[in-house]
């Protein structure tokens, strides 16, 4: 069954009044801020079989979804995002993202979260069970609030399959048949996560080696830190920290660790450098503090070392 509501034919200082109190009796939690001069929205809501799915238009808005804690400990939905209009920034579980046309995100609809749509949008949206996506995407969790491209081959999928099925959404199907749908939507929208994961890891993994490019062109800058590395990609440092934080790093391990590679490199490559001057070529401030860490890395003096090598 198909459901279309509109605020066209209110006056305008009605709109967001209207569309407020709709809101709230089916998005338990949810709010729209809107200028109420120029706010106009539709909502057409599909309910197919035990899947729902939704095509909310509006202008410009900001639209918040508190925490139901009525839903906790029973169901749990996710909620998946396709934009087709617009442009809009979503924000959950303190995480910042832009979306673009095209672009698809995924939120938990028992948390607060807050879509910012700056210009007129449009949307697709979805709602699965938990369990749906979690049985076909071990760590489902860490994929809420992370962007979609709508570039990958498996989003551009997802759009057309769904407009599909809105397209046919009029035509009277058994309710098996509408429940394979379901079940076929649910294997795309994973696949589209799915290809996110190997497209984030791919470009971490780019962008890692491109730290470890420059740490090494650098290994003798003793003001090489992470503030400056961050500065030398190109790269917010929030960005570059949290990338090496999910290889399992830091990144002034990262740094000392290349810095304390290249000091043992020397030591035997070197046999007639004294340790302070292989110590001042590798980035460290003192022979001192290059002593202890060297001993803590490599479990022996820097001279031992070189004795054992």
């Amino acid at each position: 069954m198909i459901e279309v509501i509109s605020t066209r034919d209110l006056a305008p200082v009605e709109r967001l009044d209207y569309w407020n109190d709709l809101i709230a009796s089916t998005y338990q939690g949810m709010v729209v801020d809107a200028p109420r001069d120029r706010f106009d929205a539709r909502l057409t809501v599909w309910q197919m079989g035990a899947l729902r799915m939704v095509r909310p238009y509006s202008r410009a808005a900001v639209i918040s979804r508190h925490a139901d804690r009525s839903t906790r400990g029973t169901e749990q939905l996710m909620v998946a995002h396709l934009l087709t209009r617009g442009q809009a920034r979503l924000e959950q579980r303190g995480r910042s993202v832009d979306l673009v046309e095209g672009d698809m995100v995924l939120c938990a609809a028992e948390e607060f979260y807050r879509f910012d749509t700056r210009t007129t949008h449009e949307m697709m949206v979805v709602e699965f069970d938990r369990r749906t996506l979690a049985d076909r995407v071990p760590g489902i969790d860490d994929f809420v609030a992370r962007r979609i491209s709508g570039e990958l081959a498996s989003t551009r999928l997802a759009h057309r399959y769904m407009s599909s099925l809105w397209q046919e959404a009029p035509e009277t199907l058994p309710p098996a048949h509408w429940q394979m749908h379901a079940g076929i939507l649910g294997d795309i929208i994973a696949s589209c996560i799915e290809g996110s994961r190997e497209c984030t890891e791919a470009s971490a993994g780019a962008l890692l080696k491109r730290a470890e490019s420059v740490i090494l062109d650098r290994i003798g800058d003793a003001t090489l830190g992470p503030s400056t590395l961050a500065a030398e990609l190109g790269v917010p440092l929030r960005t570059l920290q949290a990338t090496a934080a999910a290889a399992g790093t830091t990144l002034g391990a990262l740094i000392m660790r290349r810095r304390l590679q290249c000091a043992a490199k020397r030591l035997v490559s070197v046999p007639l450098a004294s340790v302070t001057m292989i110590a001042l070529e590798c980035g460290f401030a003192d022979s001192a503090h290059f002593a202890r860490r060297f001993q803590q890395h490599f479990g022996m003096t820097p001279t031992q070392y070189r004795r054992m090598n």
